[in-house]
């Protein structure tokens, strides 16, 4: 199993951010949610992650949320790993209180279950 999340896992690219905005659908589960796309032609997931400033101000409370976000989504992204089906997602941290690692990492394996 490849724990790994190199840069060619990143959802990075403006145009696919704004088709997954555009074409995606939603699923919630506290204090996560997730935006995702299924694509046809590409051989693998890609993964983004924010946290609103409008929620939380400090740039070390949303880098540390980010890096939970990411971490959960790494350890667990074995849960998706199909041949038929691709996706683009995004992983929004929705809640206004910071919670724990446990939390956003259960809310995580439900989410990624669910797709």
């Amino acid at each position: 199993m490849n724990y790994k999340f190199p840069k060619s896992e990143k959802l990075r690219l403006k145009r696919d951010i704004e088709q997954l905005y555009k074409d995606g659908h939603t699923a919630y589960k506290y204090p996560v949610s997730v935006r995702y796309r299924r694509i046809e032609d590409q051989g693998t997931h890609l993964c983004g992650v924010s946290v609103p400033k409008k929620k939380f101000k400090k740039a070390v409370d949303r880098n540390r949320l980010k890096r939970q976000l990411r971490e959960a989504y790494r350890l667990n992204k074995h849960l998706i790993s199909s041949e038929e089906k691709h996706f683009h997602m995004m992983l929004v941290y929705t809640s206004v209180e910071k919670e724990n690692y446990q939390t956003i990492e259960k809310a995580v394996i439900k989410l990624l279950k669910m797709l």
